[in-house]
């Protein structure tokens, strides 16, 4: 049976690398729910987001489901981003360890912005109303072992997205494998996240840049929104301890993402643990447009019985849209 999965997985990588450059023209703008792309956890994104073989708590249900089978018997993990103009997004997710029947967790990512004032062309500097963004998705994983070695995950989820009048709400899966070759901590692992039907939002609007709808007489004729797709992404990682002893690890990550709405996406980090209680982080985003190089840090503390709690801070540098921070917080139970 590995024999097998290690073919497909090979193939399946050999498909992706030779996709690469298949596609020249960056397809932005043609997906909605952007919010669920945003990176979630200050340890991965420490990394430069290359952690899709290395999830493997609570918060694996972000980066590749099939990571939450290493989640500990109970798990509780929360982040939260600030992001530029205002927008604030976290993350929650817990997690139980069945045991022999796999691993369950519950989540939920939620965008928040303060409320902002309604333009019109005639009247640009704001009408007195306001309106806000509600954001957010609800989701149920289930992972677990098929081998010592193999484990899947799946995720279905709701996920609503609100402008104003304007809103849909439709469902999601994410898809993920992680195989655990047991070679200095060797890992091979996909991941397809936000795969959903196409959506159209409710409502209809007057476009200004077409005379037909807005000029019409005597009213404007208003038009019925597009159909999107949601943001489907397809992750292939590996992950590698340079080095590994009692006292250090360091261990080194590579994804390769390909986006339904953008080109081909690289990510490389680094991780070094001293004595699995304090972390230092490294990585970058090759094909990023802002924010490429990210830096993090952490600490792991095991406190009385089972209890751990696990803080993580990371750091990004985008460029002309500021820096970003981002905290995380995970509990072990």
């Amino acid at each position: 049976m590995l024999k097998k999965l290690n073919i497909t997985l090979i193939v399946i990588a050999l498909f992706f690398l030779t996709s690469l450059s298949a596609e020249e023209f960056a397809p932005v703008g043609t997906a909605v729910a952007q919010f669920m792309e945003i990176g979630l956890g200050a340890r991965a994104t420490g990394m430069g987001e290359a952690f899709t073989a290395l999830a493997n708590d609570a918060g694996a249900v972000f980066w590749n489901p099939a990571g939450l089978a290493d989640a500990g018997k109970r798990s509780l993990f929360s982040a939260y981003n600030t992001w530029p103009a205002g927008i604030s997004i976290g993350g929650l997710s817990m997690a139980m360890n069945l045991g022999n029947l796999g691993t369950i967790a519950v989540s939920s990512v939620y965008l928040m912005t303060d409320d902002m004032e309604i333009t019109t062309i005639g009247r640009p500097e704001g009408t007195g109303e306001y309106f806000n963004i509600s954001n957010y998705s609800l989701g149920l994983t289930y992972a677990r072992y098929l081998t010592d070695k193999v484990s899947v995950g799946l995720t279905t989820k709701l996920v609503h997205e609100g402008y104003w009048d304007y809103s849909y709400s439709t469902w999601a899966i994410d898809m993920g494998t992680m195989y655990r070759t047991g070679f200095h901590g060797l890992n091979i692992a996909m991941s397809i996240l936000h795969f959903g039907p196409e959506i159209n939002f409710s409502g209809d609007y007057v476009d200004y840049s077409d005379p037909k709808s807005y000029d019409a007489q005597p009213d404007p004729l208003p038009k019925t929104f597009e159909k999107y797709s949601l943001p489907v992404n397809f992750r292939f990682g590996i992950s590698f301890d340079v080095l590994k002893t009692n006292m250090h690890r360091l261990t080194t990550a590579m994804d390769m993402i390909h986006p339904n709405n953008n080109l081909e996406q690289y990510n490389m980090g680094l991780e070094y643990g001293l004595k699995d209680m304090l972390f230092l982080r490294g990585g970058y985003k090759f094909s990023a447009d802002e924010g490429g190089l990210c830096l993090g840090g952490g600490t792991s503390l095991s406190l009385t019985g089972d209890l751990k709690i696990i803080a993580d801070y990371s750091f990004a540098d985008m460029g002309a849209l500021k820096s970003i921070h981002r905290f995380s917080l995970g509990i072990d139970f």
